[in-house]
């Protein structure tokens, strides 16, 4: 048996790593030679001499010194590796040096982190193995994680690698300087742990997870470093297997200290580290099994402390504890499944949910569910307060009984009544009784009904408004049928007692079943009730008239008429600031109402200013929460996302789907308005995969709750057939897209959303172009151009994507005048636009492009191209696939042109965006020589 023996570097910087009291142990193990552990012991001692620091490359010389170890010198600035010229130094490390270095191409200057390897790469084999992980991690496209650009070997056999360069510090150094509290830090670490579950389903591990790897940039984008990079450099050879692991031991887990098999959950046991780390100070992990909340009131003031914010223990102790521990636990088994679901407990934790990590049991998730007031239990305090509301304007009614003789006697007997249904009500939710004996929502909603029918001391209007009330409750909750019966019940006896069509209680009627209609896809219903109320809401000033309105607003918005929608809508506003005021909840939310309104008329800059007000006034006062803050959250992603401002966008989907899986746990109606919308804007910056786990659970909440023959679940399965087509997929995005269609041609006219079944006839006739059956596909188009043209003022864009379509048709059919003449009239369209969206724009600069080709009007067509390009530059940075193949068109144009150097070299451009070729089209696949 030979004794390993480890380079003196690796032995130090594992060591210093440590807690002082843990190396000792560390050395006995991994250091067997005294000559060697005296050294390492003797450079230990230099690094805690205060007195003496260490600049950067005193490791090197004091190794020098003190044996014969001896490392590689570090390369001069100037020095090039590969492409690249190396500027200076960033870090150095037992297996590598980083550097900044940049590399010119074409005019443009790339900067880059580079990172070159001490050992080098010399049999065939360990530089084919390196390529394969190489390629491998330059396909790792995540927003959170600092992204490869590139590998190879250099002239001497080195490899090195050229990283995205990251300013930033490290995640610890943030939250201190920043002075962060607690919830801000799970946010922080959520998206770290997202990033990795990411890096995982792409089936990359990065076995060296510490806070050093984990920068935050000044405006607080977290960036993982060195993703896969230990994988990279563990196959090369069998000497190097022989090395110490590349991983540092205070962050690594039990399995990987002891050479064990490495896997995602290693990751989660690094995550752990860091979480506890984060909360508490201190690196949690020392065997101890001690919970987090235990070390808070022992810290030991060490420098690298990053608690400056006090933090109680009671705010760790219990779920915190327990979600670091699940973290931590020596048995990879029980850990959590991935990091996802590690992110998911901290979004749990942060919404007030109940945690995965913790004991089940059933006064835990009782208490939790209470203390949330949030889904159904908001619903039962909802309900109450309702029936409170009703008792005390039942008892203020009984008061202007006793001053006015008149009504005295009615209205002492309603106040009566009401007073005893709710107390015979309340006795079925008895705290004394178990708790799972406790009735539901629902089961109080249906008791509650059944008493109001059957009550004979309730008076009548109080029968009928308590049945609507109830009937308001059970949509809620999204039990629609049974809230279209409480409320027809409730209309019926208002009408049956004669209720004035200008009284509050019959608008609030109108109100309630105008609101169902339009959430069950009867739109069209829903515009004719409230237009028939419209002449007797200008006289009423009440909640219920200011609902009238904005209701009647989204049914003309519905309707395709804009203008009546937002001028109706704007009444809305000022009726509610009038009735109300300004800073009125009431007001509020009706302000957030008219800037959802403009969002979906596709006014969106109006609507960022009315949305980003607003939400900043309802999170001032600290309104509540609800359904209706996370919608404007989502109407606000769109119209930053339309409006080019990519960073902003997905911060408002997190908060938003967080809070609407929060509201209500299970499948909840509300919660695939964002999905789907988060989906759309995912697949636009080619995160494909993230897209289609979003769209999964969307289509699988819309089926729990509509099921699939309804308008929201077609719209989610259509958005996955256009992801599927993204993704050159075009055979199971017809089946996707055939289904969506079959189910809003049935319900769309009813519902108000034929715009949505033409683009689901357009999203066909792509596919049907992409498949080469150009009648079918022309029909499709002619089919959905129609729709757009009449509601051009809110769906030009649409309208633009149609003529496209049409062009595309008519240029493969070999019309060359005809498509130009779709091209042209798309752009034109598109100038008429508030917002141009460039994924409308480019496919029309591109079809002109391709017609220009066709005409031999090369040096035209690449006028286009040029344009094309720098749009997508612009607007898309990152959407390396949809670069790719403007590229590929462009180097297409200039070979026919005869400038086979610049085609050459758009190909060249082209291979190093490194996209799947698996996302590109058959002709572009050709053009790369891709098989």
């Amino acid at each position: 048996m030979t004794t390993r023996t480890h380079p003196l570097r690796e032995l130090f910087e594992a060591a210093l790593a440590l807690e002082p009291s843990d190396r000792p142990a560390f050395l006995d193990q991994h250091c067997t030679d005294p000559r060697q552990r005296a050294q390492v012991e003797a450079l230990l001692a230099a690094d805690a001499d205060e007195t003496e620091p260490l600049p950067a490359g005193a490791v090197d010389r004091l190794a020098e010194a003190i044996g014969p170890a001896k490392n590689p010198e570090t390369l001069p600035a100037g020095s090039r590796v590969g492409p690249f010229e190396l500027i200076k130094v960033l870090g150095e490390g037992g297996s590598s040096t980083v550097f900044h270095a940049v590399r010119d191409s074409e005019g443009a200057t790339q900067h880059v982190a580079l990172k070159l390897m001490r050992r080098g790469l010399y049999s065939p084999e360990a530089q084919r193995l390196f390529g394969r992980e190489q390629r491998a991690l330059v396909q790792l496209r995540h927003p959170n994680i600092a992204r490869m650009i590139e590998g190879g070997v250099n002239e001497s056999g080195l490899p090195y690698i050229a990283l995205e360069l990251v300013s930033g510090s490290t995640i610890t150094d943030f939250v201190r300087t920043r002075d962060l509290d607690l919830r801000a830090r799970q946010r922080l670490f959520s998206v770290v742990c997202l990033a990795v579950d990411a890096a995982h389903r792409a089936l990359i591990v990065h076995r060296d997870l510490k806070p050093s790897n984990v920068l935050v940039t000044e405006d607080g984008e977290v960036k993982l470093l060195d993703f896969g990079i230990a994988k990279l450099l563990s196959e090369d050879d069998g000497e190097n297997r022989t090395q110490m692991p590349a991983f540092t031991p205070a962050y690594a887990a039990p399995e990987q200290r002891d050479g064990g098999a490495i896997t995602t959950a290693t990751d989660v046991y690094a995550l752990g580290v860091l979480l506890g780390e984060l909360i508490t100070g201190e690196r949690v992990n020392d065997g101890s099994g001690r919970t987090p909340s235990s070390w808070i009131s022992t810290q030991s003031g060490s420098e690298r402390s990053v608690v400056v914010t006090p933090i109680a223990r009671r705010h760790v102790r219990g779920d915190l504890d327990a979600i670091v521990l699940k973290a931590l636990d020596a048995d990879p088994s029980q850990r959590y499944a991935s990091a996802g679901r590690l992110a998911d407990d901290i979004e749990r934790l942060l919404a007030g949910r109940p945690v995965s990590a913790h004991p089940p049991s059933g006064w835990y998730r009782t208490r939790k569910f209470v203390l949330r007031h949030k889904g159904g239990v908001a619903s039962t305090v909802a309900f109450l307060l309702a029936i409170f509301s009703a008792l005390g304007i039942a008892l203020w009614q009984a008061r202007i009984a006793r001053e006015q003789a008149h009504l005295a006697r009615s209205e002492s007997t309603r106040a009566n009544a009401t007073l005893g249904f709710i107390t015979d009500l309340l006795k079925t939710a008895s705290a004394d009784l178990p708790k799972d004996q406790r009735p539901t929502p629902e089961a109080l909603v249906e008791e509650a009904a059944k008493n109001a029918r059957e009550d004979p001391d309730l008076d009548p209007l109080v029968r009928a408004q308590l049945l609507l009330t109830l009937g308001e409750i059970a949509r809620s909750n999204g039990d629609n049928a049974d809230a279209e019966t409480l409320i027809n019940e409730a209309v019926e006896r208002e009408r049956k007692l004669g209720i004035a069509p200008s009284s509050p209680e019959w608008i609030a009627a109108m109100v309630s079943k105008g609101n169902l209609l339009h959430s069950t896809n009867r739109s069209r219903e829903a515009d004719a009730l409230m237009q028939a109320l419209l002449p007797d809401l200008e006289s009423v000033d009440t909640e219920g008239s200011v609902s009238a309105l904005m209701l009647y607003g989204v049914t003309r918005a519905y309707a395709g008429d804009a203008i009546t929608a937002s001028t109706v809508a704007t009444r809305a506003l000022a009726k509610a600031q009038r009735v109300f005021g300004p800073d009125s909840p009431d007001a509020i939310e009706t302000a957030t109402f008219l800037g959802q309104l403009c969002s979906n008329l596709r006014r969106y800059r109006e609507a960022e200013s009315i949305l980003e007000e607003t939400i900043a006034r309802w999170r001032r006062l600290q309104l509540p929460f609800n359904e209706q803050f996370a919608r404007s959250l989502f109407h606000l992603a769109v119209s930053r996302h339309r409006l080019g401002k990519l960073t902003e966008v997905e911060p408002l989907y997190h908060e938003g789907i967080a809070l609407m899986r929060s509201i209500q746990d299970g499948p909840f109606h509300r919660l695939s308005q964002g999905l789907v919308g988060y989906a759309l804007f995912l697949t636009e910056t080619e995160r494909f995969d993230e897209a289609q786990s979003v769209l999964d659970e969307a289509l699988s909440n819309d089926i729990s709750v509509y099921g699939k023959d309804h308008v929201s679940t077609a719209i989610a399965e259509d958005t996955r057939g256009a992801l599927q087509l993204a993704m050159q997929d075009p055979a199971t995005a017809e089946a996707s897209t055939r289904s969506a269609l079959d189910v809003l041609q049935r319900h769309a006219k009813a519902a108000g959303y034929e715009p949505e079944l033409a683009l689901a006839q357009l999203h066909l006739a792509r596919i049907k172009l992409a498949q080469r059956n150009y009648n079918e596909a022309a029909s499709l188009q002619a089919s959905s151009l129609p729709e757009f043209e009449h509601r051009a003022g809110t769906r030009g864009a649409e309208l633009a994507d149609s003529l496209c379509v049409g062009g595309e048709i008519a240029l493969a059919r070999g019309d060359a005048p005809a498509a130009m003449a779709q091209a042209d009239r798309g752009l034109t369209v598109l100038q008429g636009v508030e917002v141009p969206p460039a994924s409308s724009e480019i496919p029309c600069r591109a079809l002109r492009a391709n017609v220009l080709l066709s005409q031999q009007r090369h040096e035209d067509a690449l006028v286009e191209m040029k344009g094309a390009i720098a749009r997508l530059k612009s607007t898309n940075p990152e959407a390396r696939v949809a670069m790719t193949g403007l590229l590929l068109q462009r180097s297409r144009i200039e070979r026919a042109a005869g400038k086979t150097a610049d085609a050459t070299n758009s190909i060249a451009e082209a291979r190093q965006l490194a996209a799947n070729p698996d996302l590109l089209s058959p002709e572009d696949r050709t053009t790369l020589q891709v098989e």
